[in-house]
């Protein structure tokens, strides 16, 4: 619960014993698992044909264990190929489907329905770190991972392995934050009565914990009947539990362990299990429940017009839980009437309460209630809210657990300000449509927070318990809603929510009527604006004072500016970062970028904050004159106020350093600037911020920003028109192009990629460079994945996310990637053919010993599977060119390794004679390319990229 607040490097895992090898595994899951009152009631594995796995290089062994299925591997990617060709035959008991539904028929009729849905991302930013590793060496068992439930985990191996637990090691990663108790068992199960080690990665298959809301037939005005009448369903096991490795194979009397929610007005949600269930961590569930039923519950006392405060007093049956509740009331000053509205700020206040019992084996069980109250500002014509208030409650049966470490009460108030400040995402760096901190003015203050335990615990140290923050989000949606009339159902949330609601809040006609009067407008004024072939400078400043940019908006401003690649192209060749130079070349011919530092004389440093955003949105230069649109400021005038504003601080803040950078002279008639004005009044007719759609999700919304703005995409992946300009309609966006003499594939239904990108190895390839059925950045790629590394991790999975919309891959299609992957690498070992032709000894010599499917080990690096590389499925053979002639001499990340390049060493006989090979082999359902020839002189005198 408290993993968003710690460090989240990555673990350091520990050296393995002399002489082991370090091997991957991937598990098969039943298609359908239940487990009740310690009894595995799912799918039996009925037989298993390991022989196509095991044909699969780099795979090792298969596992089978009971209904537990494995497969250990080189790779981890061979591993996964190999367990989606095991052929495992399952019977499912015909009843299971049955044991799930209340044995109310009406009630079970309403189960096809939901009346409301919550949602919680379950820990998205620490999956991937969720891994865990395992070693038997000397009758030793060593078992490294991160977990909440250590005194469970070690019962679980004792029973596995038989071993006494003095000879039983179990060591917690620093930083790993992602619970990894199933992953955990996974390797050990695997790695037992073996020499080799083996490390399993947590599955990403499920992220969001969700929990519906089906409401019976019932009396008005009675709460009672209300809640009695309520049915919850989860998409995911149960928290308390074993873990799934123990339950599949068969492992008896096993505690259950981990925290449970006691909810004294609700009933508890009952798995559903219609298909397989999820697997989620039990604090992330505690939290998803707790969000979800506090959330109902404020909302049906607002229905029934019954004060939250006193219905939770008169439900709550725990006297620990009445006196936190009545105690935070007090602090909070529960009772006082709220200010009133100031124009379009609203005040809020909200509640919210848990009570946890926590299953530890060997000892009592222990329990927790906590209680929190917030106070939050909304302003209803932004959308942006700030939490002014936080009053928080907690008592424990273990408050003097000496196993906790004593804070200080400034230190854990700072602490459970930040959680609730990230539970917005709020963090430094979010910045979109509904973040409230200004670069002018320190407005991201934390809120003030007071602690409040019972009266007997009153001047006792205080310890750290992560039963703490368990109401804080359903607090927060609950102040958000008495503001705003808003119900956020999904969490964490952030501020762009409350805008969504706003927008999807108003009448029809009255968004017809203003959109109406918008556009004349807009039309209008852009028409006349853009027309004009010269426009006024904006006089310039004597001094910008950056005293009044807060440390918080200059550090947003900075990821602002890594999300553009502003240093990227505005710094030359071995140059100093920001001050210009870099030639680009385009088909008019080269521009050079300009010097971008706050250097008075040959930089923005006399630029105006005016005069920085007109350059911005409509590529105006300060002194009035066109910039030429490879700035991409069709792209850029799309980010929002609060993020430009930031930029502005980042930049003016930097380090001034006086560049002349050389003057871009463009042939008539494209050096008359003036012409520019017509460009854009062709194709820049809206230089307005990114505006979200009411009726997609806040993340899509988020990954639509981000990719359409600061990101400038399109800039390269959508196609061009003769006067440079992205070619209009849904069809040409994102449908490829080129950048620098290389090709930015196409991200919509057009790409040519053998295996569909999902969102998943969408993520994987903008966060760390590489995807494994895909390929790694290489061109111009490098470096802006370089840059998306520094971005928070919810921002790339949200671009993730957007792009995976405009070519969606059907759940059931993206379960047999992993067979198709295999069955193309089978394919080019396989391919007789092309043994014969001259590329063969070519590739033997130069490619095969990182890149031969036909066997191996890694050497270097990565190794991408030529057989999935989407540029050798390209129409286009110019980024496999590029690579083969320059080599990637700095890859994306340091841990992909480099690859050499071939310009000096083979001639272009030999180049065309080692591509038309490497097409025929990797690439057999694809014609041959043309013009080979033409196009291997060519690049071999480009200067290279990486």
């Amino acid at each position: 619960m408290s993993h968003s607040v710690q460090d989240r490097s990555r673990a350091q895992w520990p050296d393995l014993p002399e002489g082991t090898r370090l091997l991957h595994g991937a598990v098969v899951r039943p298609p359908y698992w239940l487990y009740e009152n310690g009894q595995y009631l799912g799918a039996e594995l009925q037989s298993v044909d390991q022989q196509a796995a095991l044909q699969v290089p780099g795979v090792v062994a298969c596992v089978h264990m009971g209904n537990f299925l494995g497969v250990l591997a080189v790779q981890a990617e061979q591993a996964q190929q190999g367990a989606a060709l095991l052929d495992a035959r399952w019977a499912t008991p015909v009843a299971a489907n049955q044991a799930a539904l209340p044995a109310d028929e009406t009630v079970a009729t309403t189960l096809s329905a939901p009346d409301q849905r919550y949602e919680w991302q379950s820990a998205a930013e620490h999956q991937e770190t969720a891994w865990a590793r395992a070693c038997y060496h000397d009758k030793q068992l060593y078992v490294w991972a991160h977990t909440q439930r250590p005194a469970a985990l070690l019962i679980e191996l004792q029973a596995l392995s038989g071993l006494p637990s003095e000879q039983i090691h179990l060591q917690d990663i620093a930083g790993n934050q992602a619970d990894a108790y199933d992953c955990a068992m996974d390797a050990a199960v695997m790695a037992f009565g073996r020499p080799q080690a083996v490390q399993v990665r947590a599955s990403h298959s499920e992220v969001t914990i969700g929990l519906s809301v089906y409401k019976g037939s019932t009396e008005r005005n009675d709460l009672n009947a209300y809640l009695r009448a309520t049915r919850w369903q989860l998409n995911t096991l149960s928290g308390a539990r074993p873990s799934l490795a123990a339950i599949l194979c068969g492992q008896q009397d096993l505690p259950s362990s981990g925290p449970t929610v006691k909810s004294d007005y609700f009933s508890a949600p009952t798995p559903n299990y219609d298909g397989a269930a999820a697997s989620s961590d039990p604090d992330s569930l505690a939290q998803a429940t707790v969000f979800a039923q506090e959330s109902q519950f404020d909302q049906d006392c607002h229905n029934l017009g019954l004060d939250p405060l006193e219905a939770r007093l008169e439900h709550v049956s725990s006297p620990q839980g009445r006196e936190l509740l009545q105690r935070v009331a007090e602090q909070s000053d529960w009772s006082a009437p709220l200010p009133a509205h100031q124009g379009p700020l609203r005040k809020g206040r909200g509640l919210a309460y848990s009570h946890i019992v926590e299953h530890i084996p060997g000892q009592a069980a222990r329990e927790q209630w906590s209680a929190w109250a917030v106070d939050v500002s909304v302003d209803t014509r932004q959308g942006t809210l700030s939490i002014d208030k936080l009053t928080i409650g907690h008592d424990s049966t273990e408050l003097n657990n000496s196993e906790h470490a004593p804070e200080s009460a400034p230190a854990l108030a700072d602490r459970l300000g930040r959680w609730a400040q990230q539970l917005l995402n709020n963090g430094v760096g979010k910045g979109g449509e509904g973040s409230s901190d200004s670069p002018v003015q320190e407005t991201g203050d934390k809120p003030a927070v007071q602690l409040v335990k019972r009266e007997s615990a009153v001047g006792q140290p205080l310890a750290w318990n992560q039963g703490v923050e368990l109401p804080a989000a359903a607090a927060i949606a609950n102040a958000i809603f008495n503001a705003s009339g808003i119900r956020l159902t999904s969490a964490p949330f952030s501020e762009q929510s409350l805008a969504l609601g706003y927008q999807s809040d108003k009448t029809a006609s009255n968004k017809k009527r203003k959109a109406w009067w918008g556009a004349l407008a807009a039309v209008a004024t852009g028409t006349v604006l853009s027309a004009l072939p010269w426009r006024p400078a904006i006089a310039p400043v004597g001094q910008v004072d950056t005293s009044i940019f807060s440390e918080l908006a200059i550090e947003r401003g900075r990821l602002v500016a890594i999300a553009g690649d502003c240093m990227v192209c505005h710094t030359a060749e071995g140059g100093t970062p920001n001050a210009g130079g870099l030639g680009l070349d385009t088909p008019f011919g080269t521009i050079y970028t300009t010097n971008i530092t706050p250097d008075k004389e040959t930089g923005i440093g006399s630029w105006s904050y005016k005069a920085f955003e007109r350059a911005m949105r409509e590529g105006i230069h300060q002194d009035g004159r066109h910039l030429y649109p490879a700035f991409p400021y069709t792209a850029f005038a799309k980010i929002s106020d609060e993020d430009m504003q930031s930029l502005y601080a980042y930049l003016m803040t930097q380090e001034p350093v006086k560049s002349e950078v050389p003057e871009t002279k463009l042939p008539f008639p494209m050096n008359m600037r003036p012409l520019v004005a017509g460009w854009n009044l062709l194709f820049h007719r809206d230089p307005n911020a990114y505006v979200p759609d009411p009726t997609q999700t806040v993340q899509w919304n988020r990954g639509a920003y981000l990719v359409n703005s600061s990101g400038h995409c399109a800039a390269c992946h959508s196609p061009r028109n003769m006067l440079g300009a992205e070619k209009g309609g849904k069809a040409n966006f994102l449908a490829g192009g080129f950048a620098d003499n290389w090709e930015a594939p196409a991200l919509n239904s057009l790409s040519k990629a053998p295996i569909p990108w999902t969102e998943q190895e969408l993520y994987q390839y903008l966060r760390t460079g590489y995807s494994p059925r895909h390929g790694v950045a290489a061109g111009p790629m490098g470096p802006v994945v370089a840059g998306l590394a520094e971005l928070p991790e919810s921002d790339v999975r949200a671009m993730a996310h957007y792009l995976s919309s405009l070519n969606p891959v059907e759940s059931k299609q993206e379960q047999t990637h992993a067979a198709q992957a295999a069955r193309l690498e089978q394919d080019s070992r396989s391919n007789k053919d092309v043994m014969v032709m001259p590329g063969e000894n070519l590739f033997n010599g130069a490619c095969a010993v990182c890149h031969d499917p036909r066997g191996g080990p890694v050497l270097f690096g990565a190794r991408p599977s030529l057989a999935l590389n989407s540029n050798l499925h390209s129409e286009h053979p110019d980024n496999t060119i590029q690579v083969l002639m320059h080599g990637i001499t700095r890859p994306a990340q340091p841990t992909l390794g480099s690859m050499p390049g071939f310009k000096n060493s083979m001639n272009d006989e030999q180049m065309e004679d080692l591509l038309n090979y490497m097409r025929a082999r990797f690439a057999p359902d694809k014609p041959a390319w043309t013009g080979l020839k033409d196009k291997i002189a060519t690049i071999r005198e480009q200067k290279g990229h990486l």
